[in-house]
């Protein structure tokens, strides 16, 4: 070999190492502040680049993996404008470590969308942190592991909503810009058990064109969970698995129906010696029924029922405050658009404290059984004193949730009344109760009522069973073949509806009062339900009766049609959203209630006849003529005929 030859090969030899010493520095001297380049290229140095149409790629040489480390006090930090740096983390725990394996390159993508929200997502958690922090110490302050399970649930909270999907996230923070959305939102409700409305979810599933149908958008799923040892819930196997759920999530978003779940507190193991659900006691318990809200919101619910809220004393009640409270902040942080609800037995003011105030709220949506006690007892004393006491005493709140409001749900009438309203008209309770459950179980003489007692074998006290239909008079009159009968009792349970949805607030039908469904009697042949009335009125639904729901001259199909033009009407009018305040008019005769709700467009008068008798209410509206909203007719708002059983709503637009 020639000298020139050797001193070439030398030279070349040389250049090569000096290349690859090159390489080695320009890898090795990375860092956390630099702007990371790699590329997968022969002679030029890899680049990490982000652009703004493609996610970022991160993509090694097939013959050795490589591995970007970032400093262990800050993350990867890659820069899409001059004004705010995203942070892309990979780990939550430790710094992010990109590794490839040696067959197939890792692909790290993240999109403009990912990390604005991830922005949104640390921006809210910064807002709610310290306070929630605060309280959960405070709560489960006894407990010594309280700062790892508080750490714990943060972790998973950011691991839950990385897993939520951008349409949901999109969703959530047009609520979070408008946090009184639901305020204004004229819903409809409508509760039913899977199991006795479409055996199980996948019947459900399919049933949903008949929910729409019932000019539903909201359905509420209950008795679905059965609780487990470790306070978490399980799905009635019977019903269906996770899954299921999944596809109804799934389907009802496409109907553009609102799936409720329970996720009761009762469903948790109580604590024998404190006698509060352990919830309240236990921070993993806390933990557990939180993440499965925030889950199955990632599944597509978006509104959650705290069941009944347990009745603590004076002294333990802050305690409930308390984790109302963070679960509002919690859901807040990861899923601003889910709506928090509970029942209570309480009065509506006491009712209304669950809702919290305006710089700290809980609950969205409230729903004291007292209003349904007070209806039935309406029902069936024919005096309109008690429920418009009740009505212009919760109007007087200065600050209140959006109430719930039924007519009948799956549980009793457990006439918990202002006795101390009552006394005024010389009514007592022991008495009083008596007779109520004597005339709507039907024992009182001529009662047009059908329905059952209940004893309550923690209180001892006599409760009421039965469904809408029954409590009206149908079911005694279809038995009789009285037709005239069953027309007044037919209008009775359309009234009765017609008051629900005038309400403020949000009203949900029980399944099966929109045909008007009648007791289901069987129980009594099952001897596993045969001792428990309550079964009364959580029969199966009846879908041949159903089919009915067409034929205008069936008991079904007037009540279907009739709820059908009252529900369109409600949704044509803003007068009827949740946040409208009313208050009552005097009409001179107690056996008659008018309602009066109003905006700066629309005054809505609501007149409702609780007697066998046809009756004119003395109100006297000299405001202008309004529009009786059945009818399509113009009147004056004075002197109105109103029939035995019946309603009418006037209309003024302004």
């Amino acid at each position: 070999m020639s000298t020139k030859r050797l001193q070439k090969k030398k030279a070349a030899m040389q250049a090569k190492k000096e290349k690859q010493l090159k390489k080695n520095t320009a890898a090795a001297g990375t860092s956390a502040s630099a702007v990371n380049s790699v590329e997968n290229a022969k002679v030029e140095t890899e680049k990490i680049e982000t652009v703004k149409k493609e996610p970022l790629k991160v993509e090694t040489s097939k013959t050795e993996p490589l591995k970007v480390e970032t400093s262990k006090t800050e993350p990867i930090k890659v820069e899409t404008s001059k004004t705010e740096p995203i942070k892309v983390e990979t780990s939550k725990t430790e710094p992010a470590k990109v590794t490839t394996s040696k067959t197939e390159p890792l692909k790290v993508e993240t999109s403009k969308e990912d990390t604005a929200y991830d922005a949104l997502y640390e921006k809210r958690l910064n807002r709610y942190y310290n306070d929630l922090k605060w309280l959960y110490c405070e709560l489960f302050r006894d407990h010594p592991e309280v700062a790892g399970t508080f750490s714990s649930l943060t972790k998973k909270m950011k691991e839950i909503y990385r897993e939520r999907s951008l349409s949901m996230k999109e969703a959530d923070q047009a609520c979070a810009q408008n946090p009184d959305w639901f305020r204004k939102t004229t819903f409809t409700g409508m509760a039913v058990n899977p199991a006795d409305f479409a055996d199980t979810l996948s019947g459900l599933s399919n049933k949903l064109d008949y929910v729409s149908e019932c000019k539903a958008d909201t359905l509420y799923l209950t008795d679905l969970f059965q609780a487990t040892s470790n306070c978490s819930l399980r799905i009635i196997p019977e019903i269906g698995t996770s899954e299921d759920l999944h596809t109804l999530a799934a389907n009802c978003q496409k109907a553009d129906i609102r799936l409720a779940l329970e996720i009761p507190l009762s469903l948790s193991v109580d604590d024998p010696q404190s006698g509060s659900p352990c919830v309240l006691q236990t921070p993993a318990f806390f933990n557990a029924m939180l993440l499965q809200i925030l889950e199955l919101a990632n599944v597509g619910a978006s509104v959650f029922s705290l069941g009944v809220l347990p009745m603590l004393n004076t002294e333990d009640l802050w305690k409930l405050h308390s984790l109302l409270r963070m679960t509002r902040m919690v859901c807040e942080i990861v899923c601003p658009g889910v709506l928090l609800l509970g029942e209570t037995d309480r009065t509506p003011a006491e009712a209304a404290a669950f809702g919290g105030t305006s710089d700290m709220p809980e609950l969205h949506i409230v729903n004291s059984t007292q209003l349904m006690s007070d209806i039935w007892h309406t029902v069936a004393t024919k005096d309109t004193s008690l429920l418009r006491h009740g009505i212009d005493k919760t109007a007087a709140l200065s600050q209140a949730p959006v109430f719930q409001n039924y007519l009948r749900n799956r549980n009793t009438v457990r006439w918990n009344l202002d006795y101390d309203f009552l006394k005024d008209s010389f009514i007592t309770e022991g008495p009083h109760r008596d007779y109520l459950n004597e005339f709507l179980s039907g024992t009182f003489p001529d009662s047009f009522a059908r329905g059952e007692i209940y004893i309550n074998t923690e209180t001892e006290e006599s409760e009421l069973c039965g469904t809408t239909a029954s409590l009206a008079g149908i079911e005694r009159f279809d038995y009789e073949g009285n037709a005239d009968g069953v027309s007044r009792g037919i209008r009775y349970d359309v009234t009765l509806h017609a008051l629900l949805l005038s309400l403020p607030g949000i009203p949900v039908l029980r399944s099966g009062d929109e045909i008007g469904q009648l007791n289901d009697y069987t129980y009594k042949t099952d001897s596993s339900k045969a001792a428990d009335p309550r079964w009364l009125h959580n029969g199966h639904f009846n879908w041949v009766l159903a089919q009915n729901r067409a034929d205008a001259e069936t008991i079904q199909g007037r009540i279907f049609n009739s709820l059908e033009q009252l529900e369109a009407i409600r949704n044509s009018h803003s007068v009827f959203a949740p946040e409208i305040p009313s208050h009552t008019l005097e009409t001179w005769d107690k056996a008659l209630l008018a309602l009066v709700r109003e905006t700066e467009q629309e005054k809505l008068i609501c007149l409702y006849n609780f007697s066998d008798q046809d009756k004119v209410a003395w109100i006297n509206e000299q405001d202008g003529t309004y529009t009786d909203l059945l009818t399509g007719v113009q009147r004056d708002a004075q002197a109105v005929e109103i029939p035995a059983f019946g309603f009418i709503w006037l209309m003024r637009t302004k």
